[in-house]
């Protein structure tokens, strides 16, 4: 409120006292307490606009000197991992998550080059059952025909659903599973035909499993727990394969007079006969949120089928590409030895450059630091021998499997020995490892049996606990080495 300027006049001898008041000569209590308002209001107000920091002044960018300056805004991680903006800023701990993301990385392929089958992501096992399509039963029991690894099925309707059986498809029945839990599914589909007249409507294709009702029909609990969903107008995608993965969360159990199915489920409305012809090759499940390479289930695997060569990268780089790998056969001693090497090799084998680690010439450091902060007067800092210590340990995690562990630095080797006894595949073992051993992720380790083909690989999850992912009920002398960072 502003203040209100009162008017003083000459005080009149020929006046009486009250005249003198009214005509504003005479300093009274009312004139006063006027005055100290007012100057209780300004002491107010200065207060108000001394803290106030949203620029009361209207103060511009142009009138600072920063008129061309321009105004990023903050990067989000994903935009930090992926580097493709130059129009946002990074904070430290966004800089240390694309620095974790992208300097120590391992992918696979199955050629000394890294080109075939180039992966960053390490392949689950399959959960289905006989999903390769070598023969005409599991995943593939009801389809039409099976060959050249694919499976084949004819669908036709009138204004009903058309469904066909997959109950020997899935190893895990419907309430194995742990509601909340996420699994994934992905195939390769392909569409031969597509006959849907005017009027005809198909709205819905999808391969899964789902809980329906109790044998009377007085409960109907019809949720789906994993499956995958095909388009439902593939008409201008005929005669080429499409790449379908689809992740579900398991939902709670219903009744328990509930009944489940697995099945390839259609629906055709319209007045008219509609049908298709549907391929399917390569179909998968797993447990997750990540669809990850092919891989046959954990009875029909061999060691053929697992990635061959394994390839570590320290490049500071996003989307990396198989060149940036240093790559590895996937071969006990031969790795173990090549890999050793490697991370002894103190002579610079990537032959990391100064402007690739910013580091600055002795001049340009000697223009931007005081004397008064160097080593000494010719500016020299002297480094000693970096070492890294090497610990080892060897943890029988139970079942007669046992996990020899060698650290150096961030990196781990781990070897497989012992006398494997009779486990489930998906159990976790006795023994969870040391906390010295865990890494921030899990990691899926790789082995093999020393007789046989048969082969397996461990998780080996943060808190220390390994689950088997190798075939029910196996035994046998657990053999084969393999490695991960800890970070």
């Amino acid at each position: 409120m502003s203040y209100e300027k009162q008017t003083w006049n000459k005080y009149d001898e020929l006046k009486t006292e009250e005249e003198n008041i009214e005509n504003g000569a005479v300093v009274t209590d009312n004139r006063m307490n006027h005055m100290e308002t007012g100057i209780g209001d300004n002491d107010a107000n200065l207060a108000s606009h001394l803290v106030d920091k949203n620029n009361p002044h209207k103060v511009t960018a142009a009138q600072v000197g920063l008129g061309n300056v321009q105004n990023f805004g903050l990067a989000t991680e994903d935009e930090a991992k992926q580097g493709i903006s130059n129009a946002k800023y990074m904070t430290p701990i966004l800089t240390q998550a694309v620095l974790s993301a992208n300097i120590n990385s391992i992918a696979w392929s199955n050629s000394a080059d890294g080109t075939n089958g180039f992966t960053t992501v390490y392949p689950n096992l399959n959960l289905l059952v006989n999903s390769s399509a070598k023969t005409k039963d599991g995943f593939f029991k009801n389809f039409d025909k099976v060959e050249n690894d694919y499976g084949e099925i004819t669908i036709k309707g009138t204004n009903t659903y058309v469904g066909r059986d997959l109950s020997d498809g899935f190893s895990i029945q419907p309430r194995d599973y742990k509601p909340g839990d996420k699994y994934t599914m992905s195939m390769d589909v392909m569409f031969t035909s597509w006959n849907i007249p005017a009027g005809t409507t198909v709205t819905e294709i999808w391969f899964g499993q789902r809980y329906t009702s109790n044998s009377d029909g007085t409960i109907n609990s019809y949720k789906v727990l994993c499956s995958i969903d095909l388009p439902t107008d593939p008409s201008q995608m005929l005669n080429q394969w499409i790449r379908i993965t689809q992740t579900s969360t398991i939902p709670p159990y219903p009744d328990p007079s509930v009944n489940a199915q697995a099945v390839f489920q259609t629906g055709i409305f319209g007045a008219s006969e509609g049908s298709f012809t549907l391929r399917v090759r390569k179909p998968k499940q797993e447990p997750g949120s990540t669809a990850t390479p092919y891989m046959p289930s954990s009875s029909e695997v061999t060691t053929a089928d697992w990635p061959k060569y394994v390839g570590f990268s320290n490049t500071i780089k996003t989307n990396k590409s198989a060149s940036d790998y240093t790559w590895f056969p996937v071969k006990d001693s031969e790795l173990t030895n090549k890999v050793d090497s490697h991370v002894n090799n103190k002579a610079n084998p990537h032959s990391v450059t100064a402007n690739q680690v910013g580091a600055y010439s002795k001049q340009e450091i000697d223009t931007k630091l005081s004397k008064a902060v160097m080593a000494d007067e010719s500016g020299k800092v002297i480094l000693k021998d970096f070492e890294v210590t090497t610990i080892s340990e060897t943890v029988n995690i139970g079942n007669g499997l046992s996990l020899n562990f060698q650290r150096k630095g961030e990196f781990v080797l781990v070897r497989f020995s012992g006398s494997l006894t009779a486990i489930n595949s998906g159990t976790y073992f006795s023994t969870a490892v040391p906390a010295q051993w865990r890494p921030d992720g899990i990691k899926e380790l790789i082995g093999h049996f020393a007789s046989g083909a048969l082969a397996f690989h461990v998780d080996l999850e943060t808190d220390g606990r390994v689950k088997w992912w190798g075939a029910s009920g196996a035994t046998g002398a657990p053999r084969g080495t393999a490695m991960y960072f800890l970070k």
